[in-house]
């Protein structure tokens, strides 16, 4: 599934890309077999091109842009390593293997404060603790109670989105109405996007007409009227209509 909104965003993306490279040189060859993990995650490539346009949108500055696209994620990543330790019941031995496994998913965790600092967005950090905690409730519901698909995402990646729309309002200084609304944008958008990459859109049809609508609202309420987060939403439904459409191939 390819999604055209990201080809426009390529430089930013490759800023980001250096930036967590450099966050985490030191390890950066240790991390080789994790990284690898990630080759097939889309959220994992997907994400970083959303939260750019979460503040491009808001006219955000670059740097601040690319910085937390970078410490979003920086943030996946950790999270995706401490989910790599398991309970003993499951196999866990306890090794230097699951020691470094702990020891660099806390590394990283460091780094992104210290990421926070540089780019001057600490006032945002309970954003992310909470964030943090509804992730690992969603890790809770999905290996331990068993929980359904989307009640899953909507604990787990869907957070993500919703925090970086949320950090993007506070950092603009937006008033708390707006600060809201553009966070249940960031929701709705990130639970459409997840269903679509596990194929389930009758499921994204409705986050996607919610997305629109609270767009819509926050561009009345706000003035704000980029055409990038609506070009988003349309590719998100381009994605639906041709989701059942073999892709064409080119000699």
């Amino acid at each position: 599934m390819n999604f055209a909104f990201t080809r426009s965003l390529a430089e930013e993306i490759k800023e980001v890309d250096a930036m967590c490279r450099e966050s985490l040189q030191t390890w950066w060859d240790d991390l080789a077999s994790l990284r690898d993990c990630l080759q097939n995650d889309r959220s994992f490539r997907l994400m970083p091109p959303v939260v750019v346009l979460a503040y491009k949108y808001l006219d955000l500055d670059h740097t601040l842009t690319v910085g937390m696209a970078g410490l979003f994620k920086t943030l996946y990543f950790a999270n995706l390593i401490h989910n790599q330790v398991m309970d003993e019941e499951e196999g866990q031995i306890n090794d230097q293997k699951l020691q470094f496994t702990i020891l660099i998913g806390d590394y990283i965790f460091g780094q992104v404060l210290k990421l926070l600092l540089r780019i001057g967005a600490v006032q945002v950090l309970d954003n992310l603790a909470l964030m943090i905690c509804r992730i690992n409730e969603g890790m809770v519901m999905q290996y331990k109670l068993g929980a359904e698909q989307l009640d899953v995402i909507k604990s787990g990646n869907a957070a993500i989105y919703e925090t970086a729309f949320l950090t993007a309002a506070r950092l603009k200084m937006l008033d708390q109405k707006a600060i809201e609304l553009y966070g249940r944008l960031g929701f709705n958008i990130g639970v459409a996007i997840e269903l679509l990459m596990v194929e389930n859109n009758d499921q994204a049809i409705p986050y996607i007409e919610t997305s629109s609508a609270l767009l819509a609202q926050f561009e009345s309420m706000n003035g704000y009227h980029d055409s990038c987060l609506q070009e988003l939403l349309q590719d998100l439904s381009n994605q639906i209509k041709d989701l059942n459409v073999p892709a064409v191939r080119y000699q």
